[in-house]
């Protein structure tokens, strides 16, 4: 296919060197050029006629690849005789102008069939990409506007199929009976007669897409496949291996499925600002600041965490400050007693502060008993008690914490 391909347009690059020259007729090598390349395309368009056979290709970009394929060997051999003849100069810059143009639309067209839609310019030269199109930058490459809400198939999945994969495994083409445009046609594919499973929920390793997409490069089996392009960057096997090891499936969103720091710092990297969790999810409507200053007055300290958000942090000197929170109560996420009079009758009173994050109460005299009403707070994720009186009972409450995450006991009562 190629060979024809260089003969042609070496021809031309001797017509133009000629017609620099002012020289009329073609010159043995330009002959020789047209005839070898002529016979080529002939050769090239019966050999694309017997692969069509498979099946497989888009059929609009195939019907004009088709077309043209047999249209070259024609121009070749109309380009010869008017440049041998003496025809007119406009019929024989015309012939060329075909036989040239064909080349380039009908590579062009190839190109695409076999590598996807925008293969072109993937290795155009920088000063092209602009007008051939450029590859999508990574902010744009995935859909992360709105990750509570978009599923991790709709936003990642999909589009690495889209840039990569259905070019040969969908969108008209399904090459080795694989289509991966969509979920339906992916979930069908549940099993493989020679190898692994497609794709094993949770479980990578075992899953024949995983398996193809992450062979080292020049392995005989990789998708896509060498040479004919290039393999998936490390970031989209990874995001691949996720999905498919997250159980997530088609309905599992970007927020919503359990996503490890690596993962997270690459989705940052595409551009997904931060997911908001726990308490920080809840739509809270802002603090009523005519009330810091009774809190002010019985000695604790009110600060924003951001100027637009909703949510405070309290410090108490005296345990008495508490008391002066009503109406504040669900807008406190953090609470510092640490060093102060704090009892556990005040600690108690936190149970109706429904979105705190975290308590420190360290170097207080509480011992534990209190803990338990606190147990109901769907969000407490730390808790500090170093340096108090914690015995080993006041410890065994933490257990019914739903989502303690640390708990700091050092210099208490606890037993080892």
């Amino acid at each position: 296919m190629h060979l024809p391909i260089g003969f042609l347009l070496f021809g031309a690059v001797l017509a133009l060197f000629r017609r620099w020259q002012k020289e009329v007729r073609p010159g043995p090598t330009e002959q020789a050029a047209l005839v070898l390349g002529g016979w080529g395309a002939v050769a090239a368009a019966a050999a694309g006629s017997w692969l069509i056979q498979m099946g497989a290709f888009p059929a609009d970009a195939l019907y004009w690849h088709r077309l043209l394929g047999f249209l070259i060997p024609l121009a070749a051999a109309a380009t010869l005789l008017l440049s041998l003849e003496d025809f007119p100069r406009p019929f024989r810059t015309a012939s060329w102008t075909l036989l040239v143009g064909s080349i380039f639309l009908g590579g062009h067209l190839g190109g695409e069939m076999t590598h996807g839609e925008g293969y072109v310019g993937q290795y155009a030269p920088g000063f092209l990409k602009p007008v051939l199109g450029e590859r999508p930058v990574l902010t744009e490459r995935f859909n992360l506007s709105t990750p509570d809400s978009t599923t991790i198939y709709e936003g990642l999945v999909a589009p690495i199929f889209a840039a990569r994969c259905t070019s040969c495994h969908g969108e008209g083409r399904t090459k080795g009976g694989l289509d991966l445009a969509s979920p339906e046609a992916i979930a069908a594919h549940e099993t493989d007669s020679e190898d692994d499973p497609l794709i094993t929920w949770g479980d990578p390793a075992t899953s024949l897409l995983i398996q193809r997409i992450a062979l080292p490069e020049g392995h005989r089996r990789i998708m896509p496949p060498a040479p004919d392009a290039h393999p998936l960057s490390h970031s989209d096997v990874e995001l691949l291996k996720w999905w498919v090891a997250s159980e997530a499936g088609f309905d599992g969103t970007i927020a919503g499925t359990d996503m490890p720091t690596s993962i997270k710092t690459l989705l940052t990297l595409h551009g997904m600002g931060e997911i908001k969790e726990g308490a920080f999810a809840i739509n809270m409507p802002m603090p009523d600041t005519t009330l810091f200053s009774a809190v002010r007055a019985a000695g604790g300290r009110l600060t924003p965490i951001a100027a637009d958000l909703p949510w405070l942090e309290l410090a108490c000197g005296s345990a008495a400050c508490l008391n002066a929170t009503t109406g504040l109560e669900n807008h406190i996420i953090t609470v510092d007693l640490s060093g102060s009079d704090a009892t556990d009758a005040a600690v108690a009173r936190l149970s109706g502060f429904a979105h705190l994050t975290s308590l420190d109460a360290s170097r207080t005299t509480i011992n534990g008993s209190s803990l338990g009403d606190l147990s109901g707070l769907a969000f407490l994720s730390r808790l500090n008690l170093y340096g108090t009186v914690l015995n080993d009972a006041g410890l065994d409450r933490l257990a019914a914490f739903p989502a303690l995450e640390s708990a700091f006991v050092w210099q208490t009562n606890t037993t080892e």
